[in-house]
């Protein structure tokens, strides 16, 4: 039994501009706007995970399809392109077809790591440590040879102002072996 770290990236400042042009609707947390499917949500959104679990070359999309097994924990992080230094995004809820494929609901955790970074211009050769916050969702495939299509849903926060620009939601896919 396998975790798959899988890599979200959102284009928050794309999304932050679309909502306050309004072309897109900032929806609401009950009712998130949906970004669409394959070409429409990858100008939002795009994902990574391990290359062995990986289905179809969608490495990089924002309809990652992903290759597990029954027993397999799934673990998604979330940040914006910037790292979320303008906006920040995290996940708050999910879904899933079959419903029963997934355990639900799913595990939300919020921690602290410390990590190392070099700092000053140029970067100086002894590292500099500093606390990361880490935010992820995980849940564990319950069934076998099944195709999960699923919903990740996210709000996207002003970074200036603490206020929340919108929340948003896309659908990628898991294959169960």
């Amino acid at each position: 039994m396998a975790t798959i770290n899988v890599l979200i990236a959102v284009d928050g400042a794309s999304l932050a501009s679309q909502v306050a042009d309004g072309h897109i609707s900032a929806g609401s947390a009950g009712s998130p706007t949906n970004l669409g499917s394959y070409g429409t949500s990858n100008v939002y959104i795009s994902m990574i995970a391990p290359n062995a679990y990986v289905s179809n070359g969608t490495i990089g999309q924002s309809e990652l399809q992903i290759s597990a097994n029954s027993g397999d924990t799934i673990e998604w992080a979330i940040t914006t392109f910037d790292n979320n230094f303008d906006q920040t995004v995290y996940l708050y809820n999910g879904s899933f077809n079959p419903s029963g494929s997934i355990n639900t609901p799913l595990s939300f955790a919020c921690g602290q790591a410390h990590a190392y970074l070099a700092t000053g211009n140029p970067p100086a050769s002894t590292p500099t440590k500093y606390v990361n916050q880490v935010s992820t969702v995980s849940g564990t495939i319950l069934q076998v040879s099944v195709q999960i299509q699923y919903t990740l849903s996210f709000v996207l926060v002003n970074n200036s102002t603490g206020s929340i620009i919108g929340y948003f939601l896309w659908d990628p896919f898991i294959i169960v072996n």
